[in-house]
């Protein structure tokens, strides 16, 4: 509980509040596993499968298996997360109106199914995918829970580069899941997302309302405790470092130029963006960074696959 925290703002998310008695738990979980960040991490893991699997063959059970147990481990460890931060939430505009700050689930019944979620989902691939892929994916939720949410998001700017590696790790899974082993076009995939996270964290929080937010929450990030200048110079370098490595990745798969074209040019726009940003900032081109960043993720997987599928062998 955070210092600012009052009593009765702790038993307002603690205990469900008469409103709750109206809404069925279920239709909240959308919101307590952000739905949109959990499926575009389900993305990235089916996309680095088939792209993986392409040339060393698709089983199409694992690739099911796969992505229950991912999807399930990745909304465990988000609503462990929500539990987490439920009180930084409450002080936030942008999170004060989620399920738990606003009492309308308990907080032991969200740390429960997230403990329950979590676990369901490891096993699964464990039993019907491999030990390996399971490992990949247990070190994303302890980076995800532990490492970024626990031990670091309310101490250091840094805390970003650990909650990307636990993004990362979706894609290597799905990777690993094909042979039972670490790829390089794994490792690559997952570099990218890991590179990609500040692109899109630290462009959502430069929004005024949204940095104002994190002040008062006492969240030490980037814009919060940095310039905006040297924040943007960070944008812009993920954006540089995901174009180099989204051309290593299709170097590795043996990927022709020419289907990799228009995936190069959005990277391009991408850096353009930000440079331009970062010459003269504006509320406007920040805003635009942050909507064509998810574009980016989705666009470079599903290009990349489309480049293996029309690429020799």
């Amino acid at each position: 509980m955070s210092d600012t925290e009052s009593p009765d703002q702790l038993q307002a998310y603690e205990q469900p509040t008469l409103a709750s008695t109206t809404t069925t738990p279920f239709f909240l979980y959308g919101e307590l596993i952000k739905s949109k960040q959990t499926f575009l991490l389900v993305y990235t893991a089916l996309f680095a499968y088939l792209i993986t699997a392409w040339y060393s063959g698709f089983n199409l059970s694992v690739f099911l298996w796969l992505n229950v147990g991912i999807f399930f481990a990745i909304s465990g460890s988000t609503l462990l997360n929500m539990y987490i931060d439920r009180d930084i939430d409450a002080l936030m505009e942008r999170t004060r109106d989620r399920p738990l700050p606003m009492g309308k689930i308990s907080s032991r019944t969200v740390l429960r199914h997230g403990f329950l979620f979590t676990i369901a989902g490891l096993l699964a691939i464990a039993v019907f995918v491999d030990y390996l892929t399971a490992v990949v994916v247990f070190l994303g939720a302890f980076f995800d829970v532990v490492v970024y949410s626990l031990l670091l998001k309310r101490r250091t700017r840094f805390s970003i580069i650990f909650g990307g590696i636990a993004g990362g790790l979706p894609a290597l899974a799905g990777a690993t899941a094909v042979s039972a082993s670490i790829t390089l076009p794994g490792i690559l995939m997952g570099l990218f997302v890991l590179c990609w996270i500040p692109l899109h964290i630290l462009t959502l929080a430069l929004l005024p309302k949204n940095l104002e937010g994190y002040r008062n929450a006492h969240i030490p990030m980037w814009p919060v405790i940095r310039s905006e200048t040297q924040t943007i110079q960070v944008i812009t370098l993920s954006a540089i470092l995901s174009t180099v490595l989204i051309a290593l990745t299709g170097i590795t798969l043996s990927i022709r130029v020419l289907p990799l074209l228009p995936l190069f040019a959005f990277c391009i726009y991408m850096i353009y963006l930000s440079l331009k940003n970062l010459r003269k900032p504006t509320q406007v081109g920040t805003f635009r960074i942050f909507k064509l960043a998810s574009m980016l993720m989705a666009f470079a997987f599903f290009w990349l696959f489309l480049g293996v599928v029309v690429s020799p062998p």
